[in-house]
């Protein structure tokens, strides 16, 4: 089972360590790409809210804090398919994109009943920006006829990460917690950029075609820290009962950083195909070393459990990205401030004899003032998402495949294009069954 299991993690950090396009935005020209919300599929279902959501299954790094009410080993696996419609002056362009969201493990360091601490560590890989476009614009010239303007670029940067979680402080019935964690990543990966000016050989004054390519090569490492801080309830039933419950308040801070970037660009002037250019006269060549400066992010939550039935909260983030500078340029964006809100539903999860009764069903709303200046205009972004959580019942563990459905629309009046977003994700979340004690020391041969 374990020679399994590492076995399909290996496969998984070899394909996801390759660059692959995960977004055909034409948006994504802006700065160093589009960044994902939370790769997890579970939070998928929820509008990505997860900064004070309890879990002790998903791995969820985006507040490091989290990470400690991990219980057992776990393994998380997430995939995106993204449906992506794109509007302008009445047409209509469809494209479809499967790409890999995450990979990670994460297992308890304390988790002793007797002892008031608790502790985790995890790992892993997963997209942090991406870039995928194939822009055309055409005008009119007096003396060039119709000259083709066209922009090309693809690539991304991944993180590989890994953080710890641990309860700084604790009373003896853990009815109150405060848990603090952090999270240092290496981000690494390339982004192309390419533009090419075509010329109407047929027009009065037959000029050549201009090709110009820029290439950035990333790599740096960062870090996160997280802090939450949970207090358990007791709730009155109408039946005279009690339920148990907590609320919970937390955030994160992730402080600028500068990106190590290596830089080449060239640009040359040509005939015939742009697939096939014939190459007349190289125009320029250069290479530079100017770091890339990532912008500051931080945000916070709220969230609410409830008799192990239901799970809600709220979330609030924004990143600088006015800050963010490539090649010592500032990249010309607005600040992104978003606000998402989740809940999750299971109707009875002691009841294993009716599979619906203890699937998680959720749902969430969200909404952002994104990074982009587009002609002095900020574009929104609203979703709406929902997804299920079904346990894998047969493995007498706490596995999960999860499933979620986000649809959301970014656009504002007086943008050249609208986007709506139709993603499709699936997740697999993987622990150790009752009788399977995971990397426990044999007591007996």
């Amino acid at each position: 089972m374990i020679r399994a299991i590492l076995a399909i993690c290996s496969l998984f950090l070899a394909a996801i360590s390759i660059a692959q396009t995960n977004t055909l935005s034409p948006y994504s020209i802006y700065g160093i790409g589009d960044t994902p919300y939370s790769p997890l599929t579970a939070q998928a279902g929820m509008a990505h809210t997860n900064l004070a959501i309890l879990s002790t299954y998903n791995i969820n790094l985006t507040n490091p804090a989290n990470v400690a009410f991990v219980s057992r080993p776990t393994f998380n696996f997430d995939f995106r398919n993204e449906l992506l419609s794109l509007s302008s002056n009445g047409a209509t362009q469809t494209n479809n994109l499967f790409s890999i969201e995450n990979f990670s493990f994460a297992f308890p360091l304390i988790n002793n009943p007797k002892r008031k601490r608790r502790a985790a560590f995890g790992f892993g890989l997963k997209p942090y920006s991406r870039q995928g476009y194939d822009v055309v614009a055409y005008e009119q010239h007096p003396e060039f006829g119709v000259v083709e303007y066209r922009f090309v670029g693809e690539g991304g940067i991944n993180s590989a990460f890994f953080g710890a979680g641990f309860d700084l402080l604790a009373d003896s019935g853990r009815v109150n917690t405060l848990t603090i964690g952090a999270v240092g990543s290496y981000v690494f990966g390339s982004i192309f950029r390419n533009r090419m000016t075509l010329v109407d050989s047929s027009s009065i004054l037959a000029g050549s075609n201009l090709y110009r390519e820029e290439q950035n090569e990333i790599s740096a490492g960062d870090m996160r820290a997280g802090i939450l801080y949970t207090r358990r309830l007791d709730f009155q039933k109408n039946d005279g009962t009690k339920a148990n419950g907590s609320f919970s308040v937390g955030g994160y801070f992730q402080p600028s950083f500068a990106l190590n970037t290596n830089s080449q660009s060239f640009a040359f002037t040509f005939d015939g195909n742009a697939d096939a250019p014939h190459l007349i006269d190289t125009l320029d060549y250069g290479r530079s070393t100017n770091p890339t400066i990532a912008p500051a992010s931080f945000g916070i939550g709220i969230g609410m459990t409830y008799d192990n039935r239901i799970n809600a909260g709220i979330d609030v983030t924004t990143t600088q990205w006015s800050a963010l500078e490539i090649d010592g340029v500032n990249a010309g964006l607005n600040d992104d401030l978003r606000f998402s809100g989740g809940i999750e539903y299971t109707p009875d999860p002691t009841s294993y004899k009716q599979m619906s009764k203890i699937i998680r069903y959720r749902a969430g709303l969200s909404y952002e003032q994104t990074r982009l200046n587009v002609n002095g205009i900020q574009p929104s972004r609203i979703g709406i998402s929902g997804g299920l959580g079904i346990p894998v019942i047969a493995s007498r563990s706490s596995s999960m495949l999860n499933i979620g459905i986000e649809y959301a629309r970014r656009g504002s009046g007086g943008l050249p294009v609208t986007e709506n977003y139709l993603n499709f994700h699936i997740g697999l979340t993987i622990t150790p069954n009752q009788f399977d004690r995971w990397f426990a020391k044999r007591k007996y041969d």
